[in-house]
């Protein structure tokens, strides 16, 4: 009788434990924060400049480096601007199962600060970050201490 009480819990707890676990390694985020419930805005009309008319380009590779990694998909869109004027728009790629967006952002040399927008599809939701970074064509694809990780939340 004891054998099968033990034998009873021990499948109770052993099903608990196993619902409860997650396939997953991703954090799950803290969707009380307003900046992550479902929004309004509509997908961004956003185009790549015509790039005959910039001399010089900054390529870069960039992945989501706050919370919102956790709600990217393949509808989203990524767009560098300079003075209000769109100089790079990417939607994610994937290699290796790492999600980034690789940015050529135009530029002429004697250029500006640029700006960094990131459109949610999930969320529908546009998220900035102003003087994100000053155009540099020698800058280093991936960074010079690493990939760019922008954060449009601030966290």
């Amino acid at each position: 009788m004891k054998k099968n009480i033990f034998l009873m819990l021990l499948t109770a707890l052993t099903f608990t434990v196993g619902s409860c676990s997650s396939d997953s390694d991703e954090p799950i985020p803290d969707t009380s924060d307003e900046r992550l419930k479902p929004g309004s805005d509509e997908r961004p009309t956003w185009t790549a400049p015509d790039y005959s008319l910039f001399e010089f380009r900054m390529a870069l590779q960039v992945q989501l480096g706050d919370t919102l990694a956790a709600f990217q998909s393949s509808g989203d869109l990524m767009c560098a601007q300079a003075d209000g004027e769109v100089r790079a728009v990417t939607s994610p790629q994937s290699t290796g199962g790492v999600i980034y967006y690789p940015l050529h952002i135009a530029g002429s040399g004697d250029e500006q600060t640029i700006s960094l927008h990131y459109y949610c599809d999930q969320l529908h939701r546009i998220y900035t970050i102003t003087n994100w970074a000053s155009f540099d064509a020698t800058a280093a694809p991936t960074g010079y201490s690493g990939i760019y990780r922008p954060k449009f939340l601030n966290e």
